[in-house]
């Protein structure tokens, strides 16, 4: 994956293209910010038909529509409500020559239950469009036009990677490669406590704390802290229901230096209808922390305190990273739960 440093190179260089392109956009160590801009667009019939897809993303695209319905999201803001799927581009423009890239929610919505994925994931090399998007949320959740709505990245496709007749592949660390890395002198990774962990063949199971939170809001808000009840998962688990969010935090304690650490929900979890943190697993550089999850169910189920919720994997970096991730969710003491979305415009009122 590019660090920010060399995600710049590539743009001067013209492999990377990205127009209307925000302010502060490339303030992280390893992704840069896209918006979502002032328009969403909802079906107009209960009944979608999956034969009209590429018809469906083609009016998003070209601001065409016709089986769906074009919303302005006002200043004062837009209620997203639950049980829908609201459609949406990204303001920014991406052009890659070379180079794959790839966008993933923010960890700050997802905590709030609302799940950005993308129409597809990865995109090819060669891409050049905005990136299309599909938004759901768990709770009546208010959002604003021109909020930063993901994070997008970037990966050298092979043949960049080629030197003199030779092929250097990067990518994603073994399991035996992370153990080897958290036993260095200076370790690239730390995980702590270890006495849950299970290292996989490319990944670490990470384990859920005993204290989770609801919120309390009947309806939320990015923009503003909305109140959170804690609850302490008792010997006898805890039901977790549809059309609520639980917030949840790892038992472990992570930090990454040199690596893009990853998080995303086991596979087991998912079969059951749990979903954790389904579209913001993008972790950053120096990223030092417990792991807050937002954890979605789609069906009644019975949830234990220290169950393997998810997994940890990393990334080897391509460029330089001159400073680590600052942001919101470094080092949060482990008795905060719940999204940190209302600090971002809570400094912008201060400044």
């Amino acid at each position: 994956m590019l660090t920010t440093n060399e995600i710049k190179k590539q743009m001067h260089l013209g492999n990377i293209e990205i127009e209307n392109l925000r302010e502060n956009a490339l303030n992280k160590p390893n992704s840069v910010d896209l918006s979502l801009g002032r328009y969403l667009y909802v079906f107009q019939s209960g009944l979608v038909d999956i034969r009209k897809s590429k018809d469906y993303q083609n009016e998003v695209l070209q601001e065409k529509p016709y089986y769906l319905k074009r919303i302005q999201i006002p200043e004062t803001g837009l209620l997203l409500e639950p049980h829908k799927v609201y459609l949406a581009k990204t303001v920014e423009k991406v052009t890659t020559h070379g180079f794959i890239p790839v966008m993933h929610g923010k960890t700050a919505l997802s905590l709030l239950g609302v799940g950005t994925e993308l129409t597809s994931g990865y995109k090819e090399d060669e891409f050049s469009n905005h990136m299309l998007l599909s938004i759901v949320t768990t709770k009546p959740t208010i959002i604003y036009p021109d909020m930063k709505i993901g994070n997008l990245v970037f990966f050298p496709s092979l043949n960049v990677l080629s030197f003199q007749n030779e092929r250097y592949y990067s990518g994603m660390l073994s399991g035996m490669e992370i153990q080897e890395r958290m036993q260095k002198e200076n370790p690239d990774i730390t995980i702590t406590p270890q006495d849950k962990i299970l290292i996989n063949p490319n990944s670490v199971n990470l384990t859920l704390n005993e204290i989770i939170g609801v919120y309390e809001d009947p309806i939320l808000d990015i923009k503003k802290e909305n109140k959170v009840k804690k609850i302490r998962i008792e010997e006898e688990g805890i039901m977790f229901y549809p059309d609520e969010v639980y917030l949840g935090r790892t038992n472990e304690w992570t930090e990454t230096h040199n690596l893009v650490p990853m998080l995303s929900g086991r596979s087991s979890l998912e079969r059951n209808g749990i979903h954790v943190h389904c579209s913001a697993g993008l972790g950053s550089i120096g990223y030092q922390g417990y792991w807050h999850l937002g954890i979605r169910s789609v069906k009644p189920i019975l949830v234990f305190k220290d169950a393997k919720c998810c997994q940890i994997y990393y990334y080897t970096v391509e460029g330089t990273c001159e400073e680590e991730y600052l942001g919101h969710m470094q080092r949060l003491p482990q008795d905060v739960l719940g999204s940190q979305s209302h600090m971002a415009y809570t400094l912008k009122r201060k400044l």
